[in-house]
């Protein structure tokens, strides 16, 4: 008897030691120090595909941390479960300077955000500057003028490129790989086209130029590039490029200023982290953020699509109270009911809201969450989950709790209860040094993931879980792949129930 219960112990034992190990999973950084030929990254975005794979976005900053105008392009990795694996690729680059050149004459890109569809399409969006320009230079205007009901975009060949008034060229329809570029005065064709990543071409042969900070090297030109035989208006620009195989392939760039900037708008950029997807009248409506600097001060609206990506429109913006002067990278949950609440960046000392009632379209008054203390002038990400505790939807946020510094990291679990109010039970401290911007996603094992900055210029990457009583904690391990959901926890309770059982027949307990 002695020796078939030490069997039955040493079994139980070995059992729940395995199942803590399965639940110890290693899991890898997407952006470490010279992925993609960069040293540096900022502005995190992060999302879990339908498919279940992971995709983080980054600006790939090259030597320098600094803000665009600089030379900035856009890098992406891809894991099939948020773990490890990652796979990279570039989304947007600008090749005007040699990439880790050093300049503030580049064209670049910045701050991307991203969302998948229902049906299976990947958006990201970003912003796209001309060579020099960033979001304090930008002049007004849209940069396209309509030309019998359809929107086309402006050329130069002058030097006044900030001048509205010396575009006198546009960009016509493409006809295969390439659109002709068009006199505005004459609506003739010139001998001149762009392809879909506005390169240059005269009578179909690629035009070049050399490439700054190299030697040697030759690159085409591209209407972004300062340099370049046609040029486009000094302001900002937002590409969209979506994915329908989850990140393998990417289409061609979509330019969004065209329909959803303000021609008496300076700079309109992306609120960098996620989009989000939401139900309006039993329509599938995608939703991104942006933030324009009209009258001298950030506000915020966003841009959705209602037909899966084909067309965008412009919601109004929020509104201020008398203390908060700016809003601008925000990011939106859902609550109940189809409500939907945007999380602000502002010049206060908390994390502010707006809430809409009508799928982002129109936004009431931004408010003060005074149970989030926060560095103000700092990017939050917040999202949903698809746990409920006590019949309630969680919520995460994540964002630097030092009011007075981009610092002393934290995620917040919420509960949504039956008013739309958010009941904040727990917190998990994610550092007590630097932390700027950040981004969470809920991976398809029901962890959570994470990508911050820290002080370097880095991008930190964690994986955490999120237990039935809202408690976060960081996973590590040796390795060890992601089990089966509950496969192996619903062995291990079988054993112990059964262990339990033998016992109390032995009176042992």
């Amino acid at each position: 008897m002695k020796k078939i219960f030490s069997i039955i112990i040493a079994t139980v034992l070995i059992l729940n030691v395995f199942v803590t190990t399965a639940f110890a999973v290693d899991y890898e950084r997407p952006f470490d120090n010279g992925v993609l030929g960069s040293k540096t990254f900022r502005i995190p975005a992060l999302y879990t595909l339908n498919n279940g794979s992971v995709i983080a976005v980054a600006d790939k900053r090259y030597d320098s941390g600094l803000d665009s105008p600089a030379n900035i392009d856009i890098g992406y990795a891809i894991s099939s479960d948020g773990y490890t694996n990652w796979k990279y690729g570039t989304l947007n680059s600008f090749d005007d300077y040699a990439d880790g050149v050093t300049s503030t004459k580049s064209a670049s890109f910045i701050d991307s955000a991203i969302v998948q569809s229902s049906n299976g399409r990947l958006f990201v969006i970003s912003d796209a500057f001309p060579s020099g320009c960033g979001s304090d230079y930008a002049k007004r205007g849209t940069g396209f003028t309509e030309i019998d009901g359809v929107n086309r975009m402006l050329l130069t060949t002058g030097s006044a490129k900030s001048n509205i008034r010396t575009f006198n060229y546009y960009i016509g329809d493409f006809n295969g790989k390439l659109a002709p570029i068009y006199s505005l005065d004459s609506s003739d064709k010139t001998e001149y086209s762009v392809d879909g990543e506005y390169n240059l071409y005269k009578n179909g042969e690629p035009l070049y130029m050399a490439q700054k900070g190299s030697e040697g090297v030759n690159i085409q030109q591209n209407v972004y590039y300062t340099d370049a035989e046609f040029c486009c208006y000094y302001t900002s620009y937002i590409w969209l490029r979506y994915s329908d195989d989850n990140g393998v392939t990417w289409s061609n760039p979509v330019n969004l200023s065209a329909f959803v900037k303000d021609s008496k708008e300076e700079f309109l950029g992306v609120c960098p982290g996620r989009g989000i997807v939401t139900n309006v009248d039993g329509k599938e409506r995608i939703i991104f953020c942006v933030y324009d600097n009209y009258g001298g001060r950030q506000n915020v609206s966003t841009i959705y699509s209602d037909d899966s990506g084909a067309t965008w429109h412009r919601s109004g913006e929020t509104r201020h109270r008398i203390g908060l002067v700016v809003t601008n990278e925000s990011q939106i949950i859902e609550l109940n009911d189809g409500v939907l609440r945007m999380f602000c960046r502002t010049n206060s000392n908390y994390v502010c809201y707006a809430d809409s009632y009508d799928g982002g379209v129109t936004w009431n008054m931004i408010s003060a969450n005074c149970d989030l203390l926060a560095k103000g002038s700092c990017m939050s990400s917040f999202i949903n989950t698809s746990k409920t505790i006590d019949g309630k939807k969680v919520v995460l946020g994540s964002y630097p709790s030092n009011f007075l510094d981009r610092a002393d990291g934290v995620i917040r679990v919420g509960l949504v209860n039956d008013e739309n109010d958010i009941d904040w039970i727990s917190t998990y401290n994610v550092t007590d040094g630097f932390y700027a911007y950040s981004c969470l996603t809920e991976l398809s094992d029901g962890n959570i993931a994470l990508l911050y900055e820290d002080e370097t210029y880095n991008i930190n990457y964690m994986v955490l879980s999120l237990d039935d009583e809202g408690n976060v904690s960081e996973i590590i391990g040796n390795n060890v792949q992601p089990p089966t959901p509950n496969t192996l926890e619903n062995i291990a309770s079988f054993f112990n129930s059964a262990f339990s059982k033998i016992l109390a027949w032995l009176h042992i307990i």
